[in-house]
């Protein structure tokens, strides 16, 4: 067999390829914003996401008006337990957060997508969702029950539903599965091989998918150590891997195929079944797609580990490891934690090394905060991943400062998408926020971003300059003194008969993390932020809160394009932070601008629209198609 280098060489990955010039008009480490290789030693860099967190599920604020931090009930409800004042912080449920917080710079405007696939393809591929087409989650290779179903008279269009793939991959070809199982039933990775005769099984992707060259292969082939530990969720896969028989994947369900050394943990799977290890993480009773596999390496299967002590066990075991080899070489961890994603129940999130009692009253390590607020399991369930979530944090940056790591490393931290706000959560789960997760709201894509790195970003900053998730690509790039590739190095796909090029079109807000600037462009000006989403949200309620929609934040206001019913709702976030003014019908001139912002960018961006009445229908025009009309208090497209 091959190994992982020879893999990647194979796909034309080779240190040849990684060149490091810049893409024409970026900023590069060698000029601006080139902190790592202007210190003479490249930094460690951490990237610790969140799963499902959000906004305010945190006893940090990350709302502010007017320069002042804002508290929120949220706040206080994760900030102190059972106490009535938020200033006592007993009983804690974030103090590590905390800990970051005033160790570094708070982003009060930070954002990703509105589910879990396209911000985290993003993330890889510094690519728009609209761009890299893997608009909705992914899951089983050429799962395609979610390109035939309407919501709203809508049908989605041929979206990535094979999600990310590394460069040169094709439709049809041969890759290992991420896990297997040996005759024990102990898992393993098989070597990365695309030869056939040596054990790699065939896949066939006729869904589509986007190929792209990752940040973190850009990072390995400038010498980082690149470690990936718990969720995964680029490419498709068919787990579980619970047989000596191979199960069809695709290359990009493994993230080595995407520039890890190390693979803790990571598939094609969004969620756990059970974070409890005495249920092997759901994986005893026979298997289940939504494993986590590889833990019993380390005895986790049948124990009584949660899975979110589990996966820090494992990554702080592979930085030991490594340094400990002192190669004087930095390391990434990518540190992507399931939780808080579902599920909320007590036989599988609720564990007595996180609450006292399953008795609901009795719980005195995650109790009833008494803040007039909904308290029953679900919720005491969702404080208990955020307080696992907050204790791995703290052991991450305890091993950092006892290694004498953390003066030199950049720690960021980040979540995905909005939190969950249906399936039994508190109702305004995101408040101030509107909606939630999969939602066109902010509560569906407004993020909790913290960002340290001792001597370089001031303690306890905040910046109010609007980021996202496809950002990080150039910005970590930067920061690691390594440009982003050029051009032709980047990745295309043959998208069923189309040619797509990778382009990033994230912007590095290193500038403002070293207080070089306010703001991400050099001139100050405000920059637009796009969302597109031309899917149904299968997991979510109906209605066009949640599906079928694009948006678009400059500056102060934002703009969402209702695919549905082809109306526009416009808001002045500054003013107007839950979304609950709409101001389309009596700024008609504004809309008219940022509706044709809009549309440039989707087009330019290679958007795919929703098909109205039939998968092969017309598709939904672009938002500055045609004239617009006043209608029931709101803007619409003329027929």
């Amino acid at each position: 067999m091959v190994s992982r280098r020879g893999f990647l060489g194979m796909l034309g990955l080779g240190a040849g390829a990684l060149a490091v010039r810049p893409l024409m008009g970026q900023e590069t480490a060698s000029g601006e914003g080139g902190a790592g290789a202007a210190s003479g030693k490249r930094p460690n860099i951490v990237l610790f996401l969140v799963d499902d967190m959000g906004w305010q599920d945190t006893s940090v604020p990350f709302y502010y008006r007017n320069g002042q931090a804002v508290v929120t009930r949220l706040n206080k409800r994760y900030g102190h337990g059972k106490d009535e004042t938020y200033q006592n912080q007993n009983e804690r449920r974030t103090p590590n957060m905390e800990r970051l917080a005033a160790q570094g710079m708070v982003f009060s405007n930070a954002y990703a997508c509105a589910v879990c696939s396209p911000s985290r393809c993003s993330l890889m591929s510094g690519m728009n969702a609209a761009r890299h087409r893997v608009t909705d989650w992914t899951l089983g290779v050429n799962q395609a029950n979610r390109f035939t179903s309407a919501g709203e008279g809508l049908y989605p269009p041929r979206w990535a539903a094979n999600g990310l793939q590394p460069p040169g991959t094709t439709a049809q070809g041969h890759c290992q599965p991420p896990w297997c199982q040996d005759a024990s039933g102990k898992y393993y990775q098989p070597e990365m091989t695309a030869d056939p005769a040596q054990g790699a099984v065939a896949y066939n992707m006729t869904m589509p998918f986007m190929n792209a060259l990752t940040f973190p292969q850009v990072l390995q082939g400038a010498g980082y150590h690149t470690i990936h530990v718990g969720k995964a969720h680029w490419g498709s896969g068919n787990g579980p891997y619970n047989s000596q028989t191979k199960k069809v994947a695709s290359p990009g369900a493994d993230p080595r195929a995407f520039g890890f050394d190390v693979n803790i943990a990571g598939c094609e799977v969004g969620g756990p079944n059970n974070y409890r290890g005495d249920s092997g993480y759901g994986n005893l009773s026979g298997g289940n797609q939504f494993m986590t596999p590889g833990l019993d390496e380390n005895n986790y299967y049948g124990g009584n580990v949660f899975l979110t002590d589990a996966l820090t066990d494992m990554a702080l075991k592979e930085l030991q490891r490594y340094h400990d080899l002192q190669t004087g070489k930095p390391f990434y961890l990518y540190m992507a934690h399931y939780a808080i994603h579902s599920p909320l129940g007590n036989g599988t999130t609720w564990d007595h090394t996180r609450s006292a009692s399953e008795a609901l009253d009795g719980d005195t390590m995650n109790p009833n905060p008494n803040d007039a607020l909904n308290w029953n399991a679900t919720e005491r369930n969702y404080g208990t991943l955020i307080k696992g979530m907050d204790d791995s944090l703290g052991l991450l940056l305890d091993w950092l400062e006892k290694n004498g790591e953390l003066e030199n490393t950049l720690f960021v931290f980040m979540a995905d998408n909005g939190g969950l706000s249906v399936s039994g959560r508190l109702a305004n789960a995101n408040a101030p926020a509107r909606a939630g997760k999969g939602s066109c709201y902010e509560g569906g894509t407004r993020e909790p971003l913290i960002a340290v790195w001792p001597g370089k970003i001031a303690p306890g900053s905040v910046s109010y300059e609007p980021v996202i998730i496809e950002d990080f690509y150039p910005t970590l790039l930067a920061a690691a003194g390594v440009d982003v590739p050029v051009q032709e190095a980047l990745a295309t796909t043959d998208y069923e008969g189309e040619t797509i090029k990778q382009v990033i079109d994230g912007e590095s807000f290193l500038p403002v993390l070293l207080g070089e600037r306010a703001t991400v462009r050099a001139d100050g000006a405000a920059r637009p932020l796009l969302w597109h989403y031309p899917n149904k949200w299968g997991e979510g309620p109906n209605g066009k809160a949640y599906n079928f929609y694009s948006a678009l934040r400059l500056g102060r206001w934002k703009l969402i394009y209702q695919h549905s019913d082809r109306t526009f709702e416009l808001y002045d976030l500054e003013e107007d932070i839950s979304e609950s003014r709409n101001l389309a019908a009596h700024l008609p001139a504004k809309v008219e601008e940022l509706r044709k912002i809009m549309g440039n960018l989707l087009r330019d961006r290679g958007a795919q629209m929703p098909h109205v009445g039939s998968a092969n229908g017309e598709s939904v025009p672009w938002p500055d198609e045609t004239p617009i009309n006043v209608v029931g208090g709101g803007l619409t497209l003329r027929n």
